[in-house]
């Protein structure tokens, strides 16, 4: 039997170590991404589009998006359009197809925590392509300011 170095040893201890480490973290709350929202408010949540690692646009169409868990009083809407989008080495010069996932809060009656989950399906010249995407949605009822009846300042 080969003698294994103890540098090696060490460096096997130790990934094994931080993989643990990573783990615990990334299975946290804290891991997922945070989004907030108020009543009445329509934001950007995600831009969907897909590309080659030249930039070549494959997007072709979108099918569907499904809420897999999520609050009653949020909904979410595809908006197709041109995307601004980046590969692993480059940002792409154009903007090719896709669209963005635009998310509505209505009718919120007080704050919530709330955990959204939820499947974007669509196809690419290499075939039907999913994602299916996670965030922390912190929501807040309309804030009305002092002196009016809707919420709008003057």
């Amino acid at each position: 039997m080969k003698a294994i170095p103890s540098w090696v040893m060490a460096v096997a201890i130790a990934l094994f170590a931080f993989a643990g480490v990573g783990r615990a973290q990334d299975s946290g709350p804290t891991a997922l991404p945070l989004f907030s929202i108020k009543s009445g408010e329509m934001l950007l949540l995600r831009t969907i589009t897909s590309v080659t690692p030249n930039c070549e646009p494959l997007f072709e169409s979108f099918d569907s998006i499904d809420v897999i868990e999520g609050p009653p009083d949020i909904s979410l809407k595809f908006e197709p359009g041109k995307i601004k989008t980046y590969t692993t080495s480059r940002t792409c010069p154009d903007a090719v197809p896709g669209g963005k996932v635009m998310v509505t809060a209505s009718d919120v009656a007080e704050r919530k925590e709330a955990m959204l989950i939820f499947r974007v399906s669509y196809k690419t010249r290499s075939g039907p392509w999913q994602q299916t995407i996670r965030f922390r949605m912190l929501i807040f009822p309309r804030v009305q300011a002092p002196g009016t009846a809707d919420g709008q300042t003057m």
